[in-house]
């Protein structure tokens, strides 16, 4: 299965933090760096054609900074599991549009419509809910700035990943918009 993520650009002394939750929370934690999920894992489709339609949207993409603000207790949409998510209050809105971006062409069939895309960093995962608000109302009130400035295409099969492409996020994309802008 193919997956795209962006993994986050962060203060040290924020990295450790994250990371330390996650280390006593989520057991994929030593498998991937903190991220946002932008493209789920999803079959039927070679890299190349995958990476061409990233390279496309990475490419007419600006970095996009963003602020963790809360952690929520969520039930998985596709598991019995219940997660603890970080969920941005600033950058939101960039995240799902450049989610909607990678969401078409190659990628359109793909989507899962009945599931409503929230961006957020996955920081633990638990068999009770109970157990997932605790851990959601110990983290509480939290203000982690950082920023996403690439993508990564990978392999994902449940256990492990295999990242195949970084693509850099483009400041071009930001002077594209300015200057349609400026034509308008």
């Amino acid at each position: 299965m193919l997956v795209i993520i962006s993994q986050l650009d962060l203060a040290v002394s924020d990295r450790r933090w994250l990371e330390e939750i996650r280390r006593r929370h989520d057991p994929q934690h030593a498998m991937v760096a903190a991220h946002f999920t932008l493209v789920f894992p999803f079959g039927g489709l070679r890299p190349d054609e995958v990476l061409e339609h990233a390279s496309a949207v990475a490419s007419t993409t600006s970095p996009i900074n963003f602020r963790l603000a809360a952690a929520k207790a969520v039930q998985d949409a596709l598991t019995p599991r219940n997660l603890v998510f970080l969920v941005p209050d600033e950058g939101a809105s960039e995240i799902r549009a450049l989610h909607g971006r990678l969401y078409s062409d190659v990628l359109a069939a793909k989507l899962r419509a009945d599931i409503p895309y929230e961006p957020h960093v996955t920081v633990g995962a638990f068999s009770a809910h109970a157990e997932a608000e605790r851990a959601a109302s110990d983290i509480g009130a939290i203000s982690v700035d950082g920023w996403l400035s690439t993508l990564d295409l990978a392999e994902f099969d449940g256990r492990k990943i295999a990242f195949l492409h970084r693509l850099r996020l483009s400041d071009t994309g930001r002077q594209r918009r300015a200057a349609r802008r400026r034509k308008n």
